[in-house]
C-alpha cells in the first residue's frame, strides 16, 4: 500500500509501479480538498476491515 502526502500525492514515477489506484470519495456541500495521510489510512482500513 503507498500513501500520497495532501499537497503532491505520489510521484508518477511511483504510480506507474502501482498495481491499483484508488481514491476516497467526498460527498456533500461542503469539499474538502484533501485529507491528511493518517485520516486517510484510517478511512481506507476501515473499508477492508468491513468489506472482509
Amino acid at each position: 500500500m503507498v500513501l500520497g502526502n495532501e499537497g503532491n500525492g505520489i510521484s508518477e514515477r511511483i504510480q506507474n509501479h502501482c498495481a491499483h489506484k484508488i481514491s476516497i470519495p467526498q460527498f456533500g456541500g461542503k469539499s474538502t480538498e484533501s485529507l491528511n495521510v493518517a485520516t486517510a489510512t484510517a478511512i481506507f482500513l476501515n473499508e477492508i476491515k468491513r468489506r472482509v
